[in-house]
């Protein structure tokens, strides 16, 4: 059987597996230059923080110093302070100088730990005096702080392993459909293939893949010579099969009429010669080895009547129209069994014959007997189960099963099963050949019984 999940598979992983590893690399890529370029940017940019606000602080101390105010101002400068990035300034007074000025906060961090470890420089802290009217008032301390451009870095980081997550998955999923979308010719194709193994000749469809067409127009041309070849050799077995039957006929009747009645008058004529030779009173060596001879005659006529009636039952079963099919199959199997050395044959039939025409009977019987013969040829078996049954679904299921070697590795229809094959497709039914769990041959066949009229009814 033509196998397309493995091999489709493959293709497919690789369709979509290719373009997905460059995404993942790109992705690699992007997050690869932004951690190696983010210590120089947090270094630069915190360095740029100190240098504005050195300046700032240096500018707003020179107007404390002269201001009429200077809690106010210094406060003014602190909460400006705060805002300046990547820096921290706190204000330590001097001692037994009262003062009440906040510390400035420092800005939330958006990475964890651990990142902002990994990229955060050394800190950096410069102290500016606090003087007023020539006292020196206490001092402002500006530390770097580099965290919240770490953060920066993060953030940007997460954002931009979103966004190319997204846009790979979209060209994945894209990908994806148009891999099915390309493929499904080929599983068009392989479905149809699977069919012609099992004598489907319906083709494929049309296909839109400008290159597949082709493949498809050339395959619907195979699938219609295949079927036109299997209808010819369909024909032919028919033919075969009724000109094998005609002949039988026409030897059955030959051997009946011709050999029959000749064998009747070689043994009436031994007979007469006989009688002759008692009722003559004949005696002497001479007279007595006649006699003899003439018995041997007879005898030996009598053996030949009895093979050429056997044979007469192997090519057209007379006791199928004296007995009727399922006694005829009891009679059938009966003499195979003791005809067989060390061969057991049972069969099981229902109690009701159904009402077969005598095509189908004689087809059920050569089918049975085509099995006898493969299973006392081939099989090796001591025995072997016939099972006739009617189902309800208007079917006759006839099992045929022995305890032989099984089948054979590469095993395909000989002449003998593809007749009986052929036989039943004729009768619209159809027959499987299977291996036996434990050994052994399982013929089964499938006939469709003719309605009745009360199932025509329903």
């Amino acid at each position: 059987m033509f196998r397309f999940t493995e091999a489709s598979a493959s293709l497919r992983t690789r369709l979509i597996l290719i373009p997905a590893v460059f995404l993942l690399l790109g992705i690699i890529v992007a997050i690869s230059a932004t951690l190696i370029d983010a210590p120089q940017r947090v270094t630069a940019e915190t360095a740029s923080g100190l240098t504005i606000g050195g300046h700032l602080i240096t500018y707003a101390l020179d107007d404390v110093r002269f201001s009429a105010d200077p809690d106010t101002a210094l406060n003014r400068l602190l909460e400006e302070l705060s805002h300046v990035r990547h820096i921290r300034v706190s204000y330590l007074a001097s001692p037994g100088v009262r003062a009440a000025h906040p510390l400035t906060p420092a800005l939330a961090k958006s990475a964890p730990g651990w990142f902002v470890n990994l990229f955060e420089p050394r800190r950096i802290a410069e102290t500016f005096p606090v003087i007023f009217q020539g006292a020196r008032h206490g001092e402002i301390v500006m530390t770097a702080e580099p965290g919240d451009e770490v953060g920066e870095v993060w953030d940007e980081l997460i954002f931009l392993i979103g966004l190319l997550s997204a846009i790979s998955t979209g060209i994945i999923v894209l990908t994806w459909l148009a891999v099915n979308y390309t493929l499904r010719p080929l599983r068009d194709l392989v479905a149809g293939l699977n069919r012609l193994e099992r004598g489907q000749f319906d083709g494929v469809g049309n296909i839109r893949v400008a290159e597949l067409q082709r493949v498809g127009e050339q395959f619907n041309q195979l699938a219609k010579s295949l079927a036109r070849t299997e209808a010819d050799n369909r024909l032919l077995i028919d033919r075969l099969m009724s000109i094998q039957e005609s002949e039988r006929k026409e030897l059955a009747r030959e051997l009946h009429d011709e050999f029959g009645a000749s064998l009747f008058g070689i043994r009436a004529a031994a007979s007469c010669v006989v009688e002759a030779a008692a009722t003559e009173g004949a005696v002497g060596p001479r007279f007595m080895e006649i006699i003899d001879r003439a018995k041997a005659i007879s005898s030996l006529a009598d053996v030949i009547q009895k093979h050429n009636y056997r044979i007469l039952e192997r090519i057209q079963p007379i006791v199928l129209n004296e007995m009727g099919l399922f006694n005829a199959l009891r009679h059938l199997a009966d003499g195979w069994g003791a005809a067989q050395r060390g061969f057991a044959c049972d069969i099981v039939t229902p109690e009701t014959e159904p009402d077969l025409s005598p095509d189908a009977s004689l087809t059920i019987y050569r089918i049975v007997q085509e099995c006898l013969t493969n299973v006392a040829r081939h099989s090796r078996a001591s025995h072997v189960d016939i099972i006739v049954d009617t189902l309800p679904s208007q079917q006759m299921i006839i099992h045929i099963a022995d305890n032989g070697v099984g089948l054979p590795a590469g095993f395909r229809f000989g002449f003998g099963l593809l007749g009986m094959s052929e036989r039943a497709r004729n009768l619209n039914g159809n027959l499987k050949v299977s291996s036996r769990r434990g050994g052994g041959t399982i013929v089964e066949v499938a006939i469709p019984l003719p309605r009745t009229p009360m199932a025509q009814a329903s």
